[in-house]
């Protein structure tokens, strides 16, 4: 009799921690969902009232928040793609398609692509400590961009090299995967970056951005 009303216990014990476990599980699923929703609508928002993009006929492309190029008084802002998926609880993610330009000194904004079939894939700002001013001066921006059809991680794409206010506009290099290290060093802007698996380094001059030199780096054999 004992154990028979023990285990009748146990057994009520485990039935109520099912359900509790349960309840929490279900609740957690549905906030999951709702801020799935309350994401995609945000953003299908923004892609409505924002400003309009060019004229691409795709409605998923939207101007994402523009801010100051830092140490001056240009504005830019991403040309983003909506894409459905990525996290679940995010309700998908936002590609960079393009750069538009403002300058106060200026009448009409500037895109740095000429199109929104590509994706920079990442970018960096180059800059420069000023001792009469509190903030760093942006000296110029390194981006890689590739092709929409290409794989983000493993493509290859274009590097490019730009002013603050998305000129002068170099190509700094053609077949990159991958983009290291940008830094500014007196007058120069030295790149590491990566290309039909080597290491390449290439130096710019800052006030230009004309390409000084470029060499591949050797890698010493492991034993």
């Amino acid at each position: 009799m004992r154990w028979n009303r023990a285990f009748r216990y146990l057994w009520r014990l485990n039935a109520v921690l099912i359900l509790v476990a349960a309840g929490a599980i279900t609740v957690g699923v549905g906030t999951l969902l709702f801020s799935e929703l309350q994401g995609r609508m945000a953003q299908k928002r923004e892609a409505e009232t924002g400003p309009l993009p060019p004229a691409s006929g795709d409605p998923r492309l939207f101007l994402g928040q523009a801010s100051l190029v830092q140490g001056t008084m240009v504005m830019r802002a991403d040309l983003l793609l909506r894409q459905e998926g990525g996290s679940f609880s995010s309700g998908g993610y936002a590609e960079t398609r393009n750069i538009l330009f403002v300058d106060p000194a200026e009448t009409e904004a500037r895109w740095l692509l000429a199109d929104d079939k590509h994706v920079i894939v990442e970018h960096s700002d180059v800059t420069r400590k000023e001792p009469d001013r509190q903030e760093d001066r942006t000296v110029a921006t390194v981006a890689l961009v590739k092709p929409v059809d290409v794989d983000r991680q493993t493509g290859k794409g274009r590097l490019l090299l730009f002013g603050p206010p998305g000129r002068p506009l170099t190509e700094a290099a053609d077949g990159v995967r991958a983009m290291h290290v940008a830094q500014l060093s007196g007058d120069q802007i030295t790149v590491l970056y990566e290309r039909d698996r080597q290491l390449f380094v290439a130096t710019f001059d800052a006030a230009t951005l004309v390409k000084k030199r470029e060499q591949v780096m050797s890698i010493p054999i492991l034993k």
